[in-house]
């Protein structure tokens, strides 16, 4: 009989068997007529020879084998055999955990999971601690990287729904990061659902895959997920609530964020200040809208926070709304003399763009100096609003200023700095100095800059007039910290639009711009529309028409496609140089290739008509 069980098994000298009389290899002689035994015998005959406990050890170490060698197939086939003539939880004792672990794990490499559930099953109803198989690290990693590259999401989840009912430790066992970022990337909301009412702390998790969901744009399936959490608890979740409203501005829908808060408001239920400041950060487009908000909080007796002013701040800044910009910023700084908050950074830096965007420079650097009284510190982004403000003023010598009170302060310029300070000097017609600071930068980076005033800490901060006397007079201490008395040097990485800028600056220098293009090629940046469109009217400026046309064919010849600047540019110097016929071939292409032309292009046509009709005219 025992012959019998090691023939079907396949099994040689894997364990070794108590010597007898009937094992004896001079007692046993193999024919060639062996009796194959079923299944159902050798499960009789391992039955009845368990009720030693030697054999109960033999067979508990060859289903250990087995286990080992991946064949849990048959380790089935024994292990189930067991509860019907032996103590299980005797075999459960004898089997080597070690082994079991390591075929488990290596079916689970394989993808047969619906195998190892068995198999877990199995040992469970033996007896055996199942959390004994994943007590080793590199069991727990085993098990977490093939459940991540389980192409199957259902068997997954099946699987993860197993371990569950053995009372193991899921948080440990499962990566939930990368199960849940499974579910996202195949867009299966209602399995993410189901990962939540697995794990512990369900509601976090289900705020996390309503964001998650967001950032993929997919807002059905965030709804979804929000719809569910709504279920699984009595009262809202103003976290879920909050998150849901985030992933609406995520994927542009606004309007379904009003209804979600009036859905809560309907409900009888006072949102906290964290979900009024998402609604009005989604809403900032909309200054009317956000107003009201505000004062519906107010009404409802929620105290605004830091954050709500900062939002309303941006929401005047997109509607352009410098007074009532304004008399926030009043506000704040009332609400902050009383110890009711503290203004931070993002606070200063918004009104200082609110200021910079309206052309109001004098403001703008009032502001700062209220920022420094405060002890708070700018960050790149104030800088840049205060540089830009004074650019757009067409103040150079006091953008300069300001650019080297940023490098003093300790703070990294980025690319938009640099070519901020570049256009204002290409603006005001200053393009020696634009070149002088570009060539500059390359060698020795950005840790000086070309004044004209001789390096004098007081900058003059004012406009000149047609005589050049200066109007406004303003003396401005450039801000020097005690800790560093030498000015930061940072790398400087032109950009696209750093060329852009000096090619602006070529004026009808048509072979120093292509220069400049080449060069921005070597240093593996490709020119853009803007690019070539500044080229285009350089070569046509300079009175050669078929080279600015050849231009744009080469660009279209590189794989680049013209877009309606690009068009319009090729299109207005075929018009000053009087070749309408091009003018009107080119805006025949354009609408062939379905460009829609703008106000530009609109105003260049009508004025060649006449003149295209006098030619008709003539040859008529």
């Amino acid at each position: 009989m025992k012959e019998g069980v090691v023939g079907i098994l396949g099994y040689y000298s894997i364990a070794v068997r108590p010597k007898s009389a009937a094992w004896s290899k001079s007692n046993y002689k193999p024919t060639k007529t062996n009796k194959v035994y079923p299944k159902r015998t050798l499960l009789k005959g391992i039955g009845l020879n368990c009720k030693r406990k030697d054999s109960l050890k033999y067979y508990a170490e060859l289903a250990s084998k087995l286990a080992e060698d991946g064949r849990l197939e048959d380790f089935l086939m024994i292990a189930e055999s067991i509860p019907v003539a032996a103590s299980s939880s005797s075999f459960a004792s004898l089997v080597d955990v070690d082994l079991v672990s390591s075929g488990v794990s290596r079916l689970l490499q394989q993808g047969c999971f619906p195998i190892a559930l068995r198999v877990l099953t199995c040992l469970d109803q033996l007896g055996f601690d199942v959390s004994l198989l994943f007590r080793r690290p590199d069991a727990i990693l085993s098990l977490r990287h093939s459940l991540l590259h389980h192409p199957h999401l259902d068997q997954l989840l099946l699987f993860i729904h197993t371990l569950q009912g053995f009372n193991l430790a899921i948080q440990e066992l499962v990566d939930l990061s990368g199960i849940l970022r499974l579910c996202v990337n195949k867009r299966n909301p209602s399995a993410a659902i189901r990962i939540c009412h697995i794990f512990p702390h369900s509601q976090m998790i289900f705020c996390t895959i309503i964001l998650e969901f967001g950032k993929k744009r997919d807002l059905p399936a965030a709804l979804t997920v929000f719809e569910a959490s709504k279920q699984s608890l009595g009262s809202p979740n103003m976290f879920a609530y909050r998150t849901i409203i985030d992933v609406c501005g995520l994927c542009g829908d606004y309007m379904r964020s009003r209804s979600i808060y009036e859905e809560l408001l309907a409900r009888k239920f006072v949102p906290n200040v964290y979900v009024y400041n998402s609604l009005m950060n989604v809403n900032a487009c909309d200054l009317r809208y956000s107003l009201q908000v505000y004062k519906q909080m107010k009404r409802l007796g929620v105290r605004a926070d830091l954050a709500s002013f900062n939002i309303l701040l941006k929401s005047c800044c997109l509607a352009a709304r410098v007074d009532l910009a304004r008399d926030i910023y009043k506000e704040v700084q009332r609400l902050e003399a009383m110890g009711a908050l503290k203004l931070d950074v993002f606070t200063y830096s918004t009104i200082i763009k609110v200021f910079a965007d309206s052309k109001m420079w004098h403001m703008a650097l009032n502001v700062k100096d209220d920022m420094l009284s405060a002890g708070v510190t700018p960050n790149t982004v104030t800088w840049i609003s205060l540089i830009s403000a004074t650019a757009n003023a067409g103040l150079v010598e006091q953008t300069i200023c300001l650019f080297e009170e940023m490098l003093f302060a300790g703070c990294s310029p980025n690319a938009q700095c640099f070519n901020i300070l570049l256009h204002a000097c290409v603006e005001s017609c200053q393009y020696d100095r634009a070149f002088r600071l570009f060539q500059s930068w390359k060698v020795n980076g950005c840790h000086e800059t070309d004044r004209e005033n001789g390096g004098d800490k007081h900058c003059r901060t004012g406009i000149d007039n047609a005589d050049g006397n200066c109007v406004t007079n303003i003396p401005y201490q450039t801000f020097v910290p005690h800790s560093s008395r030498l000015p930061l040097r940072v790398p400087f990485k032109p950009t696209t639009s750093t060329y852009n800028t000096l090619m602006k600056a070529c004026g009808t220098d048509y072979y120093r711009a292509k220069g400049l293009m080449d060069e921005m090629k070597k240093m593996g940046l490709s020119p853009n529309n803007i690019s070539w469109s500044i080229l285009i009217d350089i070569c046509g400026s300079s009175g050669n028409v078929e080279g600015a046309l050849q231009i744009l064919r080469c660009m279209q010849e590189g794989g680049i496609q013209p877009d309606v600047i690009t068009y319009t540019t090729a299109i207005k110097v075929c018009i000053e140089s009087k070749n309408i016929r091009y003018a009107f071939l080119l805006y025949a292409e354009m609408k062939r290739y379905q460009i829609k032309p703008n106000m530009v292009t609109s105003l260049c046509l009508p004025l060649s008509l006449p003149f295209l009709l006098k030619i008709n005219m003539r040859k008529s």
